[in-house]
């Protein structure tokens, strides 16, 4: 009778152990795809606003003579960096465009220059949004991956403590 009750335990314990398994895998994975998710969003909205930069400088070469004051802006598409790097390029083509509406008046005439200019602020509003969510849920999956039984899984997995997603300089967060 013995036996019985030892065997009855073990298999008890394999599929609590089982079952803790499969709930942190769960719980691990839906962390994952929802940072998977936010990274696609940001990148397609930084893909947009590439396209809307280069609209942008075709019209200022058009007001401006025919300088190309945005050529190394424009030309990030074929470089092969990461989302946070392209971000801060981006970013500084922007403030680049600021100044030149500033210089050249005529820009803040041409409506479709505007139009496509506003553009750009609407995708940024997206865009922090898409790191809002990415940061958010990379913390709740590294507070995952740091609690048991989630490290021994995580471990086990290959699931890694993830980098908050920053364009910041000064921010203490490790970037993406």
């Amino acid at each position: 009778m013995d036996f019985y009750i030892t065997l009855a335990v073990i298999v008890m314990i394999i599929a609590i152990l089982v079952f803790t398994y499969f709930v942190c895998i769960t719980n691990l994975k839906k962390y994952q795809e929802k940072i998977d998710k936010a990274e696609e969003i940001i990148d397609e909205n930084l893909n947009k606003k590439l396209d809307l930069v280069n609209t942008l400088n075709n019209t200022i070469k058009k007001v401006t003579g025919k300088k190309d004051y945005l050529k190394d802006y424009t030309s990030i598409k074929n470089l092969n960096i990461t989302n946070i790097e392209k971000d801060m390029k981006l970013n500084e083509g922007i403030k680049l465009i600021d100044e030149l509406t500033g210089d050249y008046r005529d820009l803040n005439k041409d409506k479709e220059f505007m139009k496509t200019f506003n553009s750009l602020r609407e995708l940024d509003e997206v865009l922090v949004s898409a790191k809002n969510l990415f940061n958010q849920n990379a913390v709740k999956l590294n507070q995952l991956i740091k609690k048991f039984p989630y490290n021994i899984v995580a471990k086990i997995t290959n699931y890694r403590i993830r980098s908050f997603y920053t364009t910041n300089k000064t921010d203490d967060g490790d970037n993406f």
